[in-house]
Order: structure tokens, then C-alpha cells, then sequence
């Protein structure tokens, strides 16, 4: 039933696949990460041109807690110094081939880089405000959307290129069991999950359970809608790279479980979202909604998982991942969305309830997913 799924875990038992490798790999994707967001630097100048009472509240944020400001950018400084002598100890350990002094530099710096980031998320994922602030800078031109979207591609490429460094492995097999990238699933995937979606929007509008209003503007909606179309499927691939691919193998190379990975990956990619503007409005009508909130993006990553598993690859996943971000994007957006773009319709903020429907839906898709699939492995290494 789940030959592919399985001819994808068995991937990891090729190249380098010692306890050590799995950690570094994703340390310096984290470091991809933290490079990355150094694109965001002009946005508040951007918005400066164009609404200059944003600027001002952007810069009063700057004057706030001065002393948990400095914390967390001495964190950040600190990860890249040490993500730059991890590299470096790294290097020098593989030179020698042997064991080596830098060896355990290497270990002491990624460490500690850990730590570091550790630190940082303990300091908290900031406030409603500061949320709702940073959502309509995001939001004032395409060009900051743009900028928020390029943050990603960073943390991809980083991980890719050091799973073919240290791994050993190609990047082929971090992303497919197939002998090739499957972008007809990709495509599939992404029309198919458009369909369902529009659909049960349609149905939800005319039997008046949740209806939409008209909303489009075209002075402001087809930069946005450029900017999704181009970026979000690589938002989308490398969230589905990182939590649906390299941590999915990782943890699968030392734990048979399946179902146990898929819990822990999913719960790491909800995480990854406390600090969206739902997560906000959940906290505030306290913890059991907050809890209800975040199980909606548990339950999306971990359905995903399962797709992952019985395709033996990422691209359906990537698809379904993608389409689900610009439906909201471009189509069907609602006040409040942590993308914060113009769409052609506007729908109520979401419940807690709505997850139930958002599992309905994925159902659906992961079912129609199922009977297309690919029921013979084109790689298995074993």
C-alpha cells in the first residue's frame, strides 16, 4: 500500500547518513535561513514611501523593549558568526579525514548555535500589535510581499546543497523516490486542490452557510496576484522540502514509526506558525482556542505527511501546499490573513470550527490523490 513511501525513507540509506549529518545539515539550513531574511531590510522603506504613518509605527517598535530588542540581535549576530566557524571547523574536519580537533569545534559551534536559536524562540513571537503591524507592511505594495516570500528560498537552497555536500546523496532523492521530479503531480495536484476548493466555496456561498463578498480591484490586485503566482509555490516547496522531506527522512533513518514522524514533523510545522495573526486571535480568546486554532495547521501538515507517503515524493505535496496559499492569495481571502493581499473575493475570518472543514477538504484532495497516484516506485535503492 505504501511501496513508494517506503522507497522514499529508504533513501537515507545512502551516502553519509551518520548521527552527526542529519543535525549539521540542518543547522546550516537554518543559517540559509537567517541569510535570508536579510531581503526584508528595505521594506519599511518602501513603506515609508507610500504611507509614512506606517513607517511611524514601524520605527516606534524599535523603541520599545530596548533591552529584549538587543537580546535577540545579539542572538541573531551570534548564530552567524557561529553558523561561519561551523562551516569553517566543518571543513577543515573533513580535510584531515580523521579525527580531529575541529570535529569536536564543529559540534561545540553547532551547539551552540542551537542554543541560540532556542533562546531566541523562548523570548516569545512578539505581540498582536507587532504582528498586525509587520501583516500591513507586508501588505502596502507587492514589492514588500515579494521581499517576505524571498526569505524562503534561502533556507531551500541551503539545505539542498549541504544534503548533496555532506549526505552524499542527490538532491533528486531528498525530493522524490522517483528517477526524476514529478512536476505532472505538481500541476495535478495544484488544479486539482484549486477545483475542490472553489468549489466547496461556491456550495458554502449559495446555501448561504459562509458567504463571500466581491472584492476585486484591479489597481491593486494584479501586482499581488503576480507576486503569488510566481513565489508562493516556492514558499510552499521549500516548507514541504523542510518539514515534509529532510525532517520526515531524518527522524525515519532512526525511527521505524511512521505515524509517530508524522506527528512530530507536524506539531514542528504548526509550531513554525504561532506566530501568524490567527495564532494571535486564538491566544486572545484563551487557551483552549488557541489549542483548537493550531491544530488546524497540525492536521494540514500532518495530511500532507500522509501524501507524501503513499506518493513516495514531495510534488503532490508541494502542489496541494501551493494551491491552498494562493486560493486564499488570489481568490478567496478573508481580514486578518497573514497574507495580506488584494483578492477578487473576501470571506469572514476563519473559527476554530472552520478546521473541520479544511480537514473535509484535504480529505478529499489526499483522497483523489490516492486513487492517481503512481503505484509503482520508479527508484528504490534497496
Amino acid at each position: 500500500m505504501f511501496k513508494n513511501g517506503d522507497a522514499y525513507f529508504k533513501q537515507t540509506q545512502t551516502g553519509e547518513s551518520r548521527w552527526w549529518s542529519w543535525p549539521m545539515v540542518f543547522w546550516l539550513m537554518v543559517f540559509g535561513w537567517i541569510l535570508g531574511q536579510m531581503v526584508t531590510i528595505p521594506m519599511p522603506f518602501v513603506a515609508m514611501a507610500k504611507d509614512p504613518e506606517l513607517f511611524k509605527e514601524i520605527m516606534s517598535l524599535s523603541t520599545g523593549d530596548t533591552a529584549a530588542q538587543t537580546s535577540q540581535m545579539i542572538l541573531i549576530f551570534g548564530m552567524l558568526v557561529l553558523g561561519v566557524f561551523s562551516i569553517l571547523f566543518f571543513y577543515l574536519f573533513k580535510k584531515n579525514e580523521q579525527a580531529s580537533p575541529f570535529g569536536y569545534l564543529t559540534i561545540a559551534t553547532v551547539a551552540a548555535g542551537f542554543s541560540c536559536l532556542i533562546l531566541l524562540f523562548n523570548q516569545g513571537t512578539g505581540s498582536a500589535e507587532e504582528a498586525a503591524i509587520v501583516t500591513k507592511l507586508i501588505g502596502i505594495h507587492p514589492i514588500n510581499y515579494a521581499l517576505m516570500l524571498l526569505t524562503f528560498p534561502a533556507a531551500m537552497f541551503a539545505l539542498l546543497l549541504a544534503s548533496r555536500k555532506i549526505h552524499k546523496r542527490t538532491i533528486t532523492s531528498v525530493l522524490t523516490a522517483a528517477s526524476k521530479f514529478r512536476w505532472n503531480r505538481v500541476f495535478f495536484a495544484i488544479g486539482l486542490t484549486l477545483i475542490v476548493y472553489g468549489l466547496f466555496t461556491a456550495i458554502m456561498h449559495y446555501s448561504g452557510i459562509s458567504k463571500v463578498s466581491y472584492a476585486f480591484n484591479p489597481k491593486t490586485f494584479f501586482g499581488f496576484a503576480l507576486v503569488s503566482l510566481l513565489l508562493i509555490p516556492i514558499q510552499s516547496a521549500t516548507e514541504e522540502v523542510i518539514f515534509r522531506g529532510y525532517l520526515n527522512q531524518a527522524l525515519g533513518h532512526f525511527v521505524n514509526n511512521k505515524w509517530l514522524i508524522f506527528t512530530i514533523t507536524s506539531a514542528l510545522f504548526a509550531a513554525m506558525h504561532l506566530s501568524n495573526p490567527e495564532a494571535f486571535a486564538g491566544a486572545e480568546q484563551g487557551a483552549l482556542e488557541h489549542i483548537l486554532v493550531m491544530s488546524g495547521y497540525f492536521f494540514f501538515g500532518f495530511i500532507l505527511c500522509v501524501i507524501v507517503y503513499f506518493e513516495g515524493g514531495l510534488e503532490a505535496a508541494i502542489g496541494v501546499h501551493a494551491a491552498n496559499n494562493m486560493f486564499a492569495a488570489i481568490f478567496v481571502n478573508y481580514e486578518g490573513s497573514v497574507l495580506p493581499t488584494p483578492s477578487v473575493f473576501l470571506a469572514k475570518a476563519p473559527e476554530s470550527s472552520d478546521n473541520w472543514f479544511l480537514i473535509l477538504l484535504l480529505g478529499i484532495v489526499a483522497l483523489l490523490l490516492y486513487v492517481t497516484r503512481d503505484k509503482t516506485a520508479a527508484y528504490d535503492p534497496a
